[in-house]
């Protein structure tokens, strides 16, 4: 059997990052219910806001978004043309970004999502065990799966 170059040690991935594409949704023009959305995400997340920015586009009514967190980025890009927006959210440290998905749906009501969850900083290889990318020196905290 190859041994791993990073040994057979578990670690703490960097973060996780979620993607969600919203379908068939609804409240996908108005600026300030989105962001509202995006800093009640934050905050049930537990993640810390650092600066947020959207911007409404005149052509379609779409909005694009992005809060800067301590912890990282949640962004949003809607077309209410095709009743569809997509978001992504990525946390490292103790926010729980998963926590923003039923904040997200209560906001856009959508009749389906497609969620993406990938663990940052590394991979889990065939043996279930987490692989760091860059640094096999990490803490042996948690293991993926």
């Amino acid at each position: 059997m190859n041994q791993s170059p990073f040994g057979s040690h578990a670690v703490q991935p960097l973060g996780q990052h979620i993607t969600v594409d919203i379908f068939e949704a609804s409240n996908l023009v108005d600026e300030k219910h989105i962001e509202d959305m995006m800093v009640d995400c934050a905050n049930a997340a537990k993640a810390t806001i650092l600066k947020t920015h959207l911007h409404p586009f005149e052509t379609n009514g779409g909005v694009s978004g992005m809060i800067i967190l301590a912890e990282s980025h949640i962004s949003i890009h809607t077309w209410p043309e095709y009743n569809f927006a997509a978001m992504d959210i990525f946390m490292c440290g103790d926010a729980n970004p998963e926590l923003c998905l039923s904040v997200i749906e209560q906001c856009f009501k959508p009749k389906k999502m497609v969620i993406n969850t990938l663990t940052r900083g590394g991979n889990v290889n065939r043996l279930g065990q987490f692989e760091p990318l860059l640094n096999p020196q990490l803490n042996t905290t948690l293991k993926t799966a």
